[in-house]
């Protein structure tokens, strides 16, 4: 029979996944193919010939989903600014709500300032872009994105696994 838990595995640089096995722990490496670009779920059958599915992840980085509260200053429209509530978070960008969604285009230019629900209330600046607004969901991407999971927001998403 099939195990109902569906894992998650990241696309490599490379395009290719590492398929393993939880019931018997075979791994093998597969090329991406025609998959990529595609949120696919797949139903694999493995050499054990036990059955089980994978999501196939494409983001580039980690994406948490904390329930952090913020601000924003929107400076492609006047210096409009007001609160947000973000809804899940990378080191390349976030996804937050505002009831002021009619303050958000595609393409501008913001400051973002949030605390991290960690012990110091750590303090994030940010600066981003737009990329997307959808409903009373914007998501927009880092200027100056950290590369590295040692920074005090990688040092957050890596330990709220």
């Amino acid at each position: 029979m099939s195990d109902s838990k569906v894992s998650k595995t990241y696309v490599r640089p490379d395009n290719t996944f590492v398929l393993t096995c939880p019931h018997c722990g075979h791994q093998k490496i597969i090329p991406i193919g025609s998959l990529k670009g595609h949120k696919n779920e797949l139903k694999i059958k493995c050499v054990c010939q036990k059955i089980f599915r994978v999501n196939l992840e494409f983001r580039k980085h980690v994406r948490k989903k904390p329930l952090l509260i913020g601000t924003y200053i929107n400076h492609s429209r006047n210096g409009s600014s007001g609160k947000l509530i973000i809804q899940d978070i990378s080191l390349s960008g976030m996804a937050f709500r505002s009831l002021e969604v009619k303050n958000f285009k595609v393409g501008d230019a913001l400051s973002v300032k949030f605390s991290l629900d960690d012990e110091y209330q750590t303090e994030i600046n940010k600066e981003a872009i737009v990329m997307n607004v959808r409903y009373n969901l914007i998501g927009c991407v880092f200027k100056g994105t950290e590369n590295s999971f040692g920074s005090k927001l990688g040092y957050y998403i890596m330990h709220k696994l």
